[in-house]
């Protein structure tokens, strides 16, 4: 899995547009074209928007390229890639439906608790 120092920026831009349960996904082992996934729920789509776009500005302030960017304008699941990592954005409904964590339970997992929360 990418280590912590890769992954902060993005999980700290996901925390400062108050998105929660924050999972990495380690996906190295599959025959993927990527590294990791980063995983996270937002309370509307307002608010999934506002995390997509701190996500990629603080991405690219990383020396991160986002190559695709699907789901934005619906903003209930948005998916950005940057080559090596794909961070998920979703509504909790929606990660609760499609349960990315259970489809790929084989995949070693790493959780960052939330802003504010406990040890933070």
């Amino acid at each position: 899995m990418l280590s912590d120092s890769e992954l902060s920026p993005l999980v700290e831009a996901i925390h400062e547009r108050h998105g929660t349960a924050v999972k990495a996904l380690d996906m190295s082992s599959f025959p993927l074209l990527v590294d990791a996934f980063v995983i996270a729920s937002s309370d509307n789509r307002i608010q999934s928007r506002a995390i997509a776009d701190r996500v990629i500005d603080r991405a690219e302030q990383a020396g991160m390229r986002l190559d695709h960017r699907e789901g934005y304008e619906e903003g209930s699941w948005i998916l950005l890639d940057f080559s090596g990592v794909v961070v998920h954005i979703f509504l909790s409904d929606r990660r609760e439906y499609y349960n990315l964590e259970m489809l790929w339970n084989d995949a070693p997992g790493r959780e960052y608790p939330d802003a504010g929360s406990a040890g933070e």
